[in-house]
């Protein structure tokens, strides 16, 4: 007879909101992940990429900023210990994921299985490891599976012995030269932390612009910065690859009606987006329905069509952010387990027919330069309330007292205000310490804060947070 749970976690990245916290509740808890618990976050994106691009960033610092103070050092005898950091990540990374199984394991009513999970029909998960198959019933089923690498179709790429992000940061060098396809935030991210840290000789091949998806201000700033430090060659379609003798040969068409381009190196590095992992799910089998790309419907509660089943997490395609997923987890955590425990949160996080509504969103991307944003873009914010119906506030870094101490040449902030409410509905950043500056309009947004609530703050000076003071300071000129 097929073990029953009252819930079952498919996935153990976010979905490990729903373990430890529903069981701590009394609940029988069974817990699926084929690979290492942890998820991507932990295991192949966030945390070790960014363990990574930090020293990235300090020899960013030694080959720009200490010339300018009048530092001189000779930046090519400075190296990094490529495979030494590599193997310091990778070790680290595994202690933590590591230590997930062992918190597991003392609970009583959690049960973890290792393996592929599949759905046999609407209540029954077939678990498949390297020694058996489990079949396991529940009450409730959550599938939190996030996203894998996405491999274009190009001619001769299969079989050779190209990079993903999940190979590229266990890779204990980047070799002497590298091919990037791709001009996204994990392309900008991790080709930067090769060309930094191994001291590779990188080309990007990029079709359009890069980081397309950001307010078009800051991708253009981004990308001027970006392009004048690094080898990026735009406009390009990637119609073959060929790898002999150790070396990497890609062959790209011009999109601009140029000659093509056959570009060769020791290594290639393919990052051009994710696609849901969830084609071992036989999803079909339990009625649950996906869209064109493959991600699976819910509705604003996160119940498949299926119920009893939800799904939640970068599978559904609505938000791909690591801190999305962790609040979507825990909302529903928060709204299906333990109602009376959260009604704040339930009245301010839920609507009128019982949906999520998200707090505002931020991203950042750790590249060289940083980018981050929160909120509408201000294309967005003009597709909601009109041009004539926002005000849009500026200020470069290099206006502000830090800016001038850090002798910044680039970036700024922009804000976007409501004009009825002038209320701050959109902030984004592109230069230094962008991630960390962002959270200053994080905060303000989260309050629903207007530029005189902006105004009416005190900043710490000569902080770099200031930058958002001025920017707000250009609105409200506007606004008067």
């Amino acid at each position: 007879m097929s073990p029953h749970y009252d819930v079952l976690v498919i996935g153990a990245g976010s979905g490990s909101k729903l373990v430890r916290p529903v069981a701590s509740l009394g609940y029988k808890v069974a817990v699926v992940e084929k690979d290492k618990l942890g998820g991507t976050c932990l295991n192949r994106g966030c945390i070790p990429s960014k363990m990574l691009i930090h020293p990235a960033d300090l020899l960013s610092t030694l080959t720009h900023d200490f010339p300018k103070f009048g530092v001189n050092i000779d930046v090519a005898s400075v190296k990094i210990d490529q495979s030494s950091l590599v193997e310091r990540t990778c070790n680290e990374i595994d202690e933590d994921s590591a230590s997930i199984a062992h918190g597991y394991d003392k609970l009583s009513n959690v049960t973890r299985f290792a393996g592929v999970a599949s759905f046999v029909d609407c209540k029954t998960v077939s678990v498949t490891s390297t020694t058996a198959v489990h079949l396991l019933t529940a009450d409730k089923i959550f599938i939190a599976t996030g996203c894998q690498a996405s491999i274009p179709d190009i001619p001769g790429l299969a079989g050779t012995p190209f990079l993903t992000y999940r190979e590229l940061l266990r890779s204990p060098t980047t070799h002497e030269s590298m091919i990037v396809i791709g001009g996204g935030y994990i392309a900008c991210e991790l080709g930067y932390y090769a060309a930094r840290v191994g001291g590779t000789r990188v080309t990007f091949l990029v079709r359009e612009k890069m980081l397309r998806g950001e307010d078009e201000d800051v991708r253009a700033e981004f990308e001027k910065c970006f392009a004048a430090d690094f080898d990026v060659r735009f406009r390009l379609c990637p119609t073959a690859v060929r790898y002999d003798n150790g070396e990497f040969t890609v062959i790209a068409d011009s999109t601009a009606g140029s000659d093509a381009v056959v570009v060769k190196a020791k290594s290639l590095f393919v990052a051009t987006g994710v696609t849901p992992d969830t084609n071992q799910l036989h999803l079909v089998k339990a009625g649950i329905e996906t869209d064109a790309r493959g991600f699976i419907r819910v509705n604003d509660r996160f119940e498949t069509r299926t119920p009893g089943i939800y799904a939640f997490g970068d599978c559904i395609g609505r938000h791909l952010f690591k801190h999305v997923a962790n609040f979507e987890g825990e909302w529903l955590f928060k709204t299906l387990f333990a109602r009376d425990g959260w009604p704040g949160y339930i009245q301010r996080w839920t609507d009128i027919s019982g949906g999520v509504v998200y707090p505002p969103i931020p991203h950042a991307v750790f590249s060289y330069p940083q980018v981050a944003g929160v909120g509408l873009k201000e294309s967005q914010a003009v597709a909601k309330y009109g041009r004539e119906g926002i005000v849009v506030g500026r200020c470069d870094v290099a206006d502000v007292a830090m800016g001038a101490a850090l002798r910044a040449t680039s970036g700024f902030v922009k804000l976007l205000f409501s004009k009825s409410d002038r209320k701050l509905v959109g902030a984004q950043m592109v230069g230094e310490q962008s991630s960390v500056v962002i959270h200053t309009a994080i905060a303000f947004m989260q309050m629903r804060a207007t530029v005189d609530d902006l105004l009416e703050t005190i900043y710490v000076h000569p902080a770099l947070v200031e930058v958002v003071r001025d920017a707000a300071r250009d609105a409200a000129s506007k606004i008067m």
